[in-house]
């Protein structure tokens, strides 16, 4: 399949950055002297493998089912992301329309996302929704159809002002602990996942311009927290840390995996198969 060619509809165009493995410079908490090592340590086939996992079986299945087509997700990788995880990230690529893959050199973190981004913005767009999204995430199916509906309906703070976010604040920690996979509901305000600023082609900003957690300094912010939008991975190796297994309100076990299932597409025992499988392959013992 083709790139996907509609997303832009009625002058405003939805376009999410997802970042997998970019040996750049900047941007990780994680600190190494030189790009070398960075690359060394993102390309490490065990740890690829788990972030594969991890995008297959929480991010792909929500992007594939979107009930809004008219999008892009725009996956930023090195440029010389390695064989065979390169030709398995361009299959996936083929198979979902609305994912393009962009190749970039390890400079500037922020400058090569900026670049990647800003090849995709439609410049007769009136309007332009960027959203981010890590490879261990995952979006509610109706995501990207909320996300006009309620653009269109405060879009006069963002014509008063040419800035604007919009942000969910419901969602699900999903915690890998090793032998099980648990759920725990959180509310969590410009968490940054499920969240987009609203910019206009023009203007040169680009999502990762801002940080999501005090956007609200920088322009008007739309914040809801009615349904469940995102979910957040978490596993042991995230580069910003984990959050503590801490439910924010309480939710019926048997709830809160429909949820999952239904509004995020996750397959919760072929997502445990499949790790146990990493597992498995790499010597790593249950917790």
């Amino acid at each position: 399949m083709s790139e996907v060619e509609n997303s832009t509809v009625n002058g405003v165009q939805v376009l999410g950055l997802c970042r997998f493995s970019v040996p750049s410079k900047g941007a990780f908490k994680v600190h190494h002297h030189h790009v070398a090592n960075r690359r060394a340590f993102l390309y490490e086939p065990k740890r690829l493998a788990l972030r594969f996992t991890w995008f297959e079986h929480v991010v792909l299945p929500g992007i594939a089912a979107q009930k809004d087509p008219n999008f892009k997700l725009v996956v930023v990788l090195g440029e010389d992301m390695p064989e065979p995880w390169r030709s398995r990230m361009l299959a996936h690529v083929s198979a979902i329309p609305q994912l393009v893959a962009e190749f970039v050199p390890p400079e500037d973190h922020r400058k090569v996302c900026a670049d990647a981004i800003a090849r995709h913005i439609d410049p007769e767009a009136e309007a332009v929704l960027q959203f981010r999204h890590d490879d261990d995430d995952a979006v509610s199916v109706d995501f990207v159809r909320r996300l006009r509906r309620d653009f269109r309906k405060t879009r006069k703070l963002f014509d008063a002002t040419g800035l604007m976010a919009i942000d969910y604040a419901r969602g699900i920690n999903l915690f890998d602990t090793g032998g099980s996979l648990t759920p725990y509901p959180r509310f969590e305000a410009f968490l940054g996942i499920a969240f987009a600023v609203c910019t206009r082609p023009s203007d040169g900003n680009h999502v990762l311009d801002f940080m999501h957690h005090v956007i609200w300094q920088s322009m008007p912010v739309v914040t809801q927290s009615d349904a469940y939008m995102w979910l957040r991975g978490v596993h042991g190796t995230n580069d910003s840390g984990g959050p503590k297994p801490v439910a924010h309100f309480e939710a019926d076990p048997a709830e809160l995996r429909r949820v999952l299932r239904q509004r995020f597409r996750v397959d919760l025992p072929g997502f445990k198969q499949a790790l146990q499988g990493w597992r498995d392959e790499h010597g790593e013992a249950a917790e």
